[in-house]
């Protein structure tokens, strides 16, 4: 597996790993707490990073309900009894393989626990810290796509990429939706803005706002 390479000012508060599907996941933590950000299949390297930086994992916050950004979480319940953040209206992606499309993989995902599953519906914030994690409802790859933001920090999920955006045409996926809520960032964050993908490098709002083609 790769190892993403965060910006320099952030190594000592992100960690990014790439997953089988190129897909990111990001632990983002203070001295003592941390969330990861879609837990894909890459876990044991989760679990070193935690265990080696000595960080109480407060949970875990899902972009959206496919395969390739949540197939470590039923290892991730194994070894911490931790809370899964989703949106509302994709909670049943996490027991339906055809809606998370494991169902075309060689093992069907089905999450194993249901108790530990919790629903948002954007406009919330969560503690890390003494800073919030601002959560925004950002529908059009999934009906239920959430980002997140940490400091001047985004999660887009597969939103929003560097110079394009995410595809559409999975279930429930919805081009027109989809340019609303990346319009959305961008009137919603200042420009400087990093924005870290689930797919791919980090990019800004900035940059595009100037150089995407969708935009």
């Amino acid at each position: 597996m790769r190892v993403f390479m965060a910006p320099l000012e952030w190594c000592n508060m992100l960690k990014a790993i790439v997953n089988d599907f190129s897909e990111n996941t990001y632990i983002i933590h203070n001295q003592t707490e941390a969330y990861i950000i879609d837990p894909g299949s890459n876990y044991p390297t989760m679990k070193a990073y935690l265990e080696d930086n000595q960080l109480t994992l407060k949970g875990a916050l899902l972009s959206h309900g496919h395969y390739d950004h949540i197939s470590g979480l039923n290892d991730l319940l194994r070894s911490y009894d931790v809370p899964i953040y989703i949106h509302e209206s994709e909670r049943d992606f996490l027991y339906d393989p055809n809606l998370n499309l494991s169902t075309f993989m060689e093992k069907r995902f089905k999450l194993g626990d249901k108790h530990h599953v919790r629903t948002l519906k954007g406009g919330e914030n969560l503690s890390l810290g003494h800073t919030k994690i601002h959560i925004l409802n950002t529908p059009g790859h999934t009906r239920g796509g959430l980002s997140f933001r940490y400091k001047n920090k985004l999660f887009s999920g597969d939103l929003l990429f560097k110079e394009t955006i995410g595809r559409t045409d999975l279930p429930t996926g919805d081009q027109k939706v989809l340019i609303e809520s990346v319009k959305t960032l961008l009137k919603t964050y200042p420009p400087n803005t990093v924005v870290y993908p689930g797919h791919g490098h980090f990019t800004t709002l900035a940059h595009e706002k100037a150089y995407n083609p969708f935009l």
